[in-house]
């Protein structure tokens, strides 16, 4: 089994990036990336401890890209992680989010609501502070009662104390990932267009943006939705990926080595992986 899109407490996830990997090799994943948001942090880490295991482990990232409406994921795969012009984009995206943090910290407190910098941080313990450590602290608070809620009172886009932060256009993070040695997989296609017939030119931008896949199988996908998905793959010549979105205690229904796919979309994975910077000296099987 694989999974191409996790979370380790490098951003958003419970786990630590070795943690996660042993997760993964318990959950029976052969390759499986660490997909945290806007860095590479935790990626020296979790490839030192998929080698030790057994397991295949790919570098990853998930890029949030500035679109007029809806939002957009990429998930990068395969690229250098090394890379100094990377690293440097990676640390002005993460310089956005800290703007973003203190500008939504002032909106909750212009809302009445005394939330504080280091009652948030708690969560994120050295990391990156993102909006699932707002919605926990808020939990905690009892303000509210899970991450869905938090999303959709406060954090979520067009949400009370929502605030915007820098992102690049999409074809700048596929010429960023490209350009490093790696593939670019659109994440979660319903969150850029719940409507499937306008979602599919939205993809074919995409897809002439340079990204050769979209995730089909997808943890809160429904059988009717993956084969819809499957189907604008086809049309659009993109390849199928697979993907949890595993995070560990902010996704609690959410689980590693629940998505089995068919050999026939593994193979045309790896051929994609097989390209990359990542694996072109010693290949997937």
């Amino acid at each position: 089994m694989i999974d191409l899109h996790t979370h380790s407490t490098a951003s958003d996830g419970s786990l630590t990036p070795t943690e996660l990997a042993r997760a993964g090799k318990a959950a029976g994943l052969t390759v499986m990336a660490l997909t945290d948001h806007d860095c590479a942090k935790g990626l020296d880490e979790f490839l030192s401890e998929t080698e030790q295991i057994g397991i295949r482990g790919v570098p990853g990232i998930e890029l949030s890209a500035e679109v007029p409406s809806g939002q957009l994921h990429l998930v990068g795969l395969g690229f250098n992680h090394q890379d100094p012009r990377l690293r440097a984009a990676f640390e002005q995206m993460l310089g956005g989010r800290d703007a973003r943090n203190h500008a939504m910290l002032a909106a909750f407190q212009e809302n009445g609501i005394d939330l504080t910098y280091e009652e948030v941080a708690q969560y994120a313990g050295d990391e990156l502070v993102s909006r699932v450590h707002f919605a926990q602290a808020l939990i905690r608070r009892g303000l509210v009662k899970d991450l869905a809620e938090a999303f959709e009172r406060y954090l979520g886009k067009g949400a009370l104390c929502y605030r915007d932060r820098f992102r690049y256009s999409p074809a700048e993070c596929v010429k960023l990932i490209r350009e490093a040695g790696g593939i670019v997989i659109m994440a979660h296609p319903l969150s850029l267009e719940k409507d499937l017939s306008a979602l599919e030119p939205r993809i074919a931008e995409l897809r002439n943006a340079g990204i050769c896949g979209m995730e089909c199988f997808y943890s809160a996908y429904d059988t009717e939705t993956t084969v819809a998905l499957l189907r604008i793959a086809k049309r659009l010549n993109l390849t199928p990926s697979v993907g949890s979105d595993f995070h560990g205690t902010p996704k609690p229904t959410v689980f590693l080595g629940k998505l089995p796919v068919s050999t026939e979309i593994k193979d045309g994975l790896f051929r994609l992986l097989n390209a990359t910077h990542a694996f072109s000296n010693r290949p997937l099987y």
